[in-house]
């Protein structure tokens, strides 16, 4: 099998589970892979808009009208940095908390899921190659 035609139907797998929490929580894919990206990455940095635009590669208008969504849905609020007031954190509300709850238990399934029978060490291979897959990509 070809390495990318293998990549797509993780890919696609991955999406349809979390398409399913999406409609669950009556948030919609885009919103959910979003939502999903701001609750594993603040756990480790403060998030702002470039920081989606980069990720998901968005326009910053469409990036912003996404955001706009969330922090109507009252899912998200944006917040002075600590570090510079011009820039906006993003966090989830407190109103959230069932969604944020529910994305990490379904993001633990689903690491749980995918790592069955995989060695740690097996796991640092195939993450080291991923990663030099994607730098080949940007090249």
């Amino acid at each position: 099998m070809e390495t990318g035609k293998l990549i797509n139907k993780i890919s696609i797998r991955l999406r349809r589970r979390s398409d399913k929490t999406g409609r669950l929580l009556g948030i919609t894919e885009a919103q959910g892979r979003i939502l999903e990206f701001i609750l594993v990455e603040s756990n480790d940095r403060q998030l702002f808009q470039k920081d989606i635009e980069k990720e998901f590669g968005l326009r910053p208008s469409t990036a912003t009208e996404l955001l706009k969504t969330l922090e109507e849905q009252k899912m998200i609020q944006r917040v002075c940095s600590d570090c510079d007031g011009r820039y906006k954190v993003i966090q989830f509300t407190e109103a959230a908390e069932h969604i944020r709850l529910e994305l990490q238990r379904q993001i633990q399934q689903t690491e749980a899921l995918l790592m069955k029978g995989i060695t740690h060490d097996e796991l640092d291979v195939f993450m080291r190659v991923g990663e030099r897959m994607l730098e080949n990509l940007d090249d």
